[in-house]
């Protein structure tokens, strides 16, 4: 009957110990953290939270198949606030890019627009930055609606000087 019991109360005791432990440490190590991130602003605070996602959502961006990276980027655009314009035009930017539709494409193109207006002018490099990150297709090549222009149609007037 004792060594049933030593069996029983042994591994309990060191259970208990370890547990008491991982508190103590537990508790020390948060101190810290909590005493760092306690002296944040509102807006700091609210930024260190959307790290995870965000995270998230650039890795599903780089590697993810397209109704993934559809989901993580529809989670985000809920997520975000009308405060954040440059990140709303990120995600929009990405839907326009995986977007296989030329009407989808300049209407995603146009919301981004609104969400930040610095894009507008700066429309390809903005396209090229995110095709950059976007390691399988689609999504990782710039559609024709960023090549800017029209091409000439074969009946075109040529201007004078031109072949």
């Amino acid at each position: 009957m004792a060594p049933a019991l030593r069996w029983f109360v042994g591994p309990l005791l060191v259970a208990a110990f370890a547990a008491g432990v991982g508190v103590f440490r537990a508790r020390a190590e948060r101190g810290p953290f909590l005493a760092r991130t306690a002296s944040l602003g509102e807006a700091e605070r609210k930024a260190l939270e959307a790290v995870p996602a965000r995270s998230m959502a650039n890795a599903v961006w780089a590697f993810g198949p397209v109704p993934a990276v559809s989901k993580a980027i529809q989670a985000e655009l809920v997520r975000l606030g009308d405060s954040e314009g440059p990140v709303r035009a990120r995600a929009l930017l990405r839907l326009c890019l995986i977007d296989t539709s030329f009407d989808g494409q300049a209407a995603l193109f146009n919301a981004a627009c609104a969400a930040d207006t610095s894009i507008c002018d700066r429309m390809k490099e903005a396209g090229e930055r995110e095709a950059r990150v976007r390691f399988v297709a689609p999504g990782n090549r710039l559609s024709l609606m960023f090549a800017g222009g029209h091409p000439r149609g074969p009946d075109a007037v040529q201007p004078p000087g031109h072949p």
